[in-house]
């Protein structure tokens, strides 16, 4: 058995590791669909995920789900490994239904176990990716709740005069975005906290407005989004070939223009989105121009 963090380091370090022909990984979020993806790319010709809730609590990204899908990997929902069983030249993991429960402290539908309903998954790895636990040294002496640091939620302060928290470690696991949110807001605070005025809105490029106006391109608001182009599955799984490519000018040129100039309306008072308007129906909206209209 391994864990999923060990199994994507080997393969980044393109370090010899095998995983045989068939994989059962556990696990719903990104690390489990991440290890499931790069199996199939160093060879692995059977991945099969175990999660032991439904697709709506997954908290793996939804592209990343339809994507591994698209590839062929299957999702075994409603499915927990028990333990796995002895002898045989491949592992035999016992595996239990359930069904969803009450709400538990992540708020997700807890899962239970249903009596007499175990069945036999051979494999040849069995791969653990749920999840890992956060590890504060006690001389930090803040206070912790359910493995996070608690913080305050504007000032991100800790109960330790001077200490600011943020990221993973009080909000539990979230995107990389979410987590430089959580610098800059710590940032400022502590700029206060050392007598500071707490601004730090610096950015690298300033924001130019030659044309200070919304929707210079007419029809704006009913454009379709310019999809990015996508290398087949079957294509892709040569090797970690990447996935999406990007867009030429002339297309990258249409979705700039599809721009609503948000930074715009927030000067302007009451300027609803077209969608936001009460009388909206886009059935009875004008087409946007050279849009052919049947006879």
């Amino acid at each position: 058995m391994l864990d999923g963090i060990s199994v994507l380091k080997a393969i980044n370090l393109n370090d010899k590791i095998d995983l045989g022909k068939e994989i059962a990984v556990v696990g719903g979020g990104n690390v489990a669909i991440d290890v499931a993806r790069c199996a199939l790319r160093i060879g692995v010709k059977k991945v099969t995920m175990l999660y032991r809730r439904t697709r709506d609590e997954m908290p793996a990204n939804a592209e990343e789900i339809e994507e591994a899908m698209h590839e062929g990997i299957e999702i075994s929902y409603l499915v927990a490994p028990q333990k796995v069983l002895p002898g045989g030249k491949k592992l035999s993991v016992e595996c239990i239904r359930m069904k969803l429960g009450e709400p538990d402290a992540s708020g997700r539908a807890r899962p239970i176990p249903i009596a007499g309903s175990e069945f036999v998954v051979e494999v040849d790895r069995l791969i653990a990716a749920i999840g890992q636990a956060s590890s504060v040294p006690e001389c930090f002496a803040v206070s912790m709740k359910k493995g996070c640091i608690v913080a305050d939620e504007k000032s991100l302060a800790s109960s330790r005069k001077g200490v600011f928290s943020g990221g993973d470690i009080v909000s539990g696991p979230a995107s990389v975005i979410e987590a430089i949110q959580a610098g800059r807001k710590a940032a400022s605070a502590i700029d206060k906290y050392l007598g500071g005025k707490g601004k730090i809105d610096q950015r690298l490029i300033p924001a130019e407005e030659k044309f200070a106006c919304l929707g210079r391109e007419e029809g704006f608001a009913y454009k379709k989004r310019v999809e990015r182009p996508v290398t087949p599955a079957a294509e892709r799984l040569r090797g970690f070939i990447q996935e999406e490519g990007s867009l030429a000018q002339e297309k990258a040129m249409m979705e700039a223009r599809r721009c609503m100039q948000c930074q715009l309306r927030l000067k302007i008072a009451h300027a609803p989105l077209p969608g936001q308007l009460p009388e909206h129906d886009e059935s009875k909206m004008p087409p946007p121009p050279g849009t052919t209209v049947p006879l």
